[in-house]
């Protein structure tokens, strides 16, 4: 790991616009959750142009999170094996959980596409609800939950290590966006809303 990965003088300097997936991600969540809302209305979701248009949107978010991710694990300071391996460990937790949400979202999507209606969509998925079958549905169903161990415990690493990097309060922001969703699907435009408030201290200090 470089040097400049590390430094909190580096990392606290930073004031050109920040990188694009720390900010495209949580508001690509956002438009998903957004469009969702519209999409729900009638009683029903999918399928149709929101349904896709939100799904697209949700795909793209979590791939740029999957970036996020690698970065921020990039930026713990790798001064003791302790701190390197937790840091390497919760990076693979969380992108395992983006790997899993990438699944449920493609399925959704083949799903939309070969539905008429809504009443169809649940036979659909019932066809094709356990493709790729080399793991349990239940494996799969963790993904939310790796995804969140992973991300809080990289900024809790990043808080702690590198205060001037990432805001102390920005893992108890985190926390309080995975309620929010886990709470209600409908609130999940303010989690991510919460997400990218909670990035956006190192957002803004992290050279391109």
């Amino acid at each position: 790991m470089s040097d400049r990965a590390v430094d909190p003088v580096q990392c606290a300097y930073r004031t050109a616009r920040p990188p694009m997936w720390f900010v495209a991600a949580p508001a690509l969540l956002f438009g998903y959750g957004v469009i969702r809302l519209f999409d729900g209305l009638d009683g029903e979701y999918g399928p149709g142009l929101a349904w896709t248009i939100g799904h697209l949107l949700f795909l793209s978010g979590i791939v740029l999170f999957g970036v996020v991710i690698v970065r921020l694990g990039r930026l713990v300071p790798a001064t003791t094996t302790a701190r390197r391996v937790t840091a390497s460990v919760a990076v693979a937790i969380a992108l395992a959980g983006v790997v899993a949400f990438v699944r449920v979202f493609v399925l959704d999507l083949v799903v939309g596409f070969l539905a008429a209606d809504n009443a169809e969509m649940h036979m659909v998925r019932d066809d094709i609800g356990d493709f790729p079958s080399i793991l349990p549905e239940a494996v799969w169903d963790l993904g939310p939950l790796l995804f969140m161990v992973g991300l809080l415990t990289l900024t809790v690493q990043l808080a702690v290590l590198h205060p001037r990097c990432l805001a102390a309060w920005s893992p108890v922001i985190i926390i309080v966006g995975f309620l929010c969703i886990m709470v209600n699907l409908n609130l999940l435009p303010v989690g991510a809303a919460l997400f990218g408030l909670a990035l956006a201290p190192v957002a803004a200090r992290v050279d391109r």
